[in-house]
């Protein structure tokens, strides 16, 4: 089946935010991934997809803030109700619910890498076992904790442990903010695809920054390349 819930997680600096954001525009345009590249979205699913802030970890860098500018490009975002931002566990949102649960419609859910992130996720949990649903771990190797595959796996474990859901596949999102160059995005994901094999995991796509998209796909021909944006300049909370 087709998944229908796309869930990216991922440690704090790993870019998965931003990951999450610039995919459900990718899917607004009517892109869909496959193993190597993307496809016309399936006429089963339609072309207005919903992101979902479930990341109540980062209080500066949300997708909540992205609202504004999400929307006209043709992705509705959904967050925790105001009371609960500030909230280690927020109450089960209908909102939320109701996006996860609604047929036809392709749903991207931003979740912390953390514990506390991961409980979040981890009370949809019942509900997203439900639907055809992929997880993704974004790995930034230059960044702590996932420059080994040691540190990815235990990431990982963390992660399917707390929110009872499991790691499908890695996003390679090597960047070093505005240090990187294509060399840099190319040793980076050379490492991941490294690490992967160790963790037993494939990579479903490689995050590159948009004016470095063309170069990168020169070299990398065997996954996606997932264009990246950056919506807002907080290099603090990346």
């Amino acid at each position: 089946m087709l998944p229908r819930l796309f869930i990216f997680a991922g440690r704090f600096g790993s870019g998965k935010t931003e990951c999450a954001a610039n995919f459900a525009v990718q899917l607004a345009r009517g892109q869909y991934p496959t193993a190597t590249g993307w496809t016309q979205t399936p006429p089963s699913f339609n072309s207005h997809p919903t992101l979902v802030d479930l990341d109540i970890v980062t209080p500066y860098f949300r997708t909540r803030e992205l609202g504004e500018i999400l929307r006209p490009m043709g992705v509705a975002v959904v967050s925790p109700a105001e009371v609960g931002r500030y909230l280690d566990l927020p109450a089960i949102s209908p909102e939320i619910l109701g996006a996860i649960e609604q047929r036809g419609v392709l749903v991207v859910l931003d979740v912390g890498g953390d514990p506390q992130g991961a409980r979040a996720l981890g009370q949809y949990s019942p509900h997203i076992q439900q639907q055809d649903h992929v997880v993704y771990f974004v790995v930034n190797p230059y960044r702590p904790f996932t420059d080994t595959a040691e540190g990815i796996r235990s990431a990982i474990r963390e992660v399917e442990r707390t929110s009872r859901l499991t790691v499908s596949a890695l996003v390679s999102n090597p960047n070093m903010m505005d240090e990187t160059h294509a060399e840099l995005v190319l040793a980076g994901h050379r490492q991941v695809v490294a690490a992967s094999r160790a963790v037993g995991l494939p990579v479903a796509m490689l995050g590159v920054e948009a004016s470095l998209a063309d170069s990168v796909r020169r070299e990398v021909r065997d996954v996606p390349i997932l264009e990246i944006r950056r919506f807002f300049d907080l290099r603090w909370t990346r």
